[in-house]
């Protein structure tokens, strides 16, 4: 792990995981970094590179090198999206935790908004919804049909669980045990949240198109593993509840 923010508090936190981005990271980096300079209160961004094979990590030390807000957790085998989002957002220390994805498709300058409505209206998460969701058809349509599919199993109002840019209060967020090894793990924290009765929001994000390297994602395996993840979720919430189990 590269140390190299100052002690200072750290108001916001970036937290997000790579793996085998060597075509896109530094660029994103860079624009985030654009982002935050924009602010007047102490920000670090934190990426775990989830055991990559190509230069995503060098690439990522060299840039901490250059931006002392930068840290980098390295986690020598891939352990799966989750796991490496779960390792960033522990190394973290900022009172408020904005997650995401590390392949450039999201504007991280989107999280001034999501930040205004959490203090605004004393949330404890805010979670983006894609506005038009820069993907091919069938992407789009299992990504809707699995957010019907939670809405209907666990009654969460929300029209994009699964959206990665999410901002959240960093002490919650922390205390959050992640399960997920990949694509359901935004959907799971929300679940985990609403749980503990949080109270959360949704404002829409842009989503932009990939535009280097390749997403990891394979369709219907996908899923499927993300239907099975979500029955596996409401029959620990079932368990809980009839008291069964003492945490999900």
């Amino acid at each position: 792990m590269t140390e190299s923010v100052s002690q200072s508090r750290v108001f916001l936190s970036v937290a997000a995981p790579a793996y085998n981005e060597q075509a896109n990271i530094e660029s994103v980096i860079r624009e985030w970094q654009k982002v935050l300079e924009s602010t007047d209160y102490a920000t670090e961004i934190v990426v775990t590179n989830d055991g990559s094979t190509d230069r995503t990590k060098e690439i990522l030390e060299g840039l901490a090198n250059e931006f002392l807000n930068l840290r980098v957790v390295d986690s020598h085998q891939n352990g799966g999206y989750g796991a490496a989002l779960s390792k960033a957002i522990k190394a973290g220390t900022g009172e408020y935790v904005v997650t995401l994805d590390s392949d450039g498709q999201f504007d991280l300058s989107d999280y001034v908004r999501l930040l205004d409505h959490c203090r605004e209206h004393k949330c404890d998460a805010v979670t983006g919804f894609r506005m038009g969701k820069k993907d091919n058809f069938l992407r789009v349509l299992a990504d809707r049909a699995l957010n019907l599919i939670v809405r209907l199993l666990f009654g969460v109002k929300l029209k994009d669980t699964n959206c990665a840019l999410k901002l959240f209060k960093g002490e919650l967020l922390r205390s959050i045990k992640i399960e997920a090894r990949s694509y359901p793990t935004p959907t799971e924290i929300l679940l985990r949240l609403t749980e503990r009765g949080a109270k959360i929001a949704e404002v829409g994000v842009r989503h932009r198109p990939r535009i280097g390297g390749q997403s990891h994602l394979k369709l219907f395996r996908t899923g499927f593993d993300m239907f099975l993840f979500l029955v596996y979720m409401r029959w620990k919430m079932f368990l809980k509840r009839r008291q069964i189990i003492s945490h999900i």
